[in-house]
């Protein structure tokens, strides 16, 4: 596989996960309209739950798309046999996809859908409880670092490894200074 092959099956992944993440959102919708005293700002869960849908939608569709933007492009016998760089810039994308699908999404959409309520219910986001807003600003930090992650993959890559401009044998390296 080339490395836009493996960005884009990561790509399909993550638009199942966001297909399953919208249902949730719908549960928690239809949850909520029932327990709520405001039944006019239970919208919120739905509309999470369409972007999901939508974000779903887009990664399944066009996941070649994706992988030609994020990973730069390689020949096609570029196969099995990733040379170190490019397979840390796909690392690199696959961890950012992964923080996040199972670190991020989940704490900012609820924040999100929280502080809708709140407003829809005529109190300012102000009064919500600290923990809230802690829940939400970590949520938002670890969204950061997953979009950095999958943005400056190649910066990341070039960081790790050791330049090509300035060869040094692993022997030369391990040798002590006089």
């Amino acid at each position: 596989m080339t490395p836009q092959q493996i960005v884009g099956t990561a790509s399909r992944l993550f638009a199942i996960w966001l297909a399953i993440s919208a249902f949730q959102a719908v549960a928690i919708a239809s949850a909520l309209k029932e327990g709520s005293m405001n039944p006019s700002v239970v919208w919120v869960p739905y509309l999470m739950g369409g972007i999901y849908l939508l974000g779903a939608a887009l990664c399944w569709v066009f996941p070649m798309a994706i992988a030609h933007k994020l990973v730069p492009r390689t020949k096609f016998e570029d196969t099995l046999r990733l040379p170190a760089k490019q397979a840390l810039v796909v690392a690199c994308v696959v961890l950012g996809m992964t923080v996040i699908a199972f670190r991020a999404l989940a704490p900012v959409m609820g924040y999100l859908s929280v502080c809708a309520l709140w407003i829809g219910n005529g109190q300012p986001i102000s009064t919500m409880e600290p923990g809230r807003h802690i829940d939400g600003a970590i949520g938002f930090a670890q969204l950061a670092l997953g979009v950095l992650l999958i943005a400056k993959a190649q910066t990341f890559a070039a960081k790790l490894l050791p330049s090509d401009e300035h060869p040094q044998s692993a022997s030369a390296a391990l040798q002590p200074l006089d």
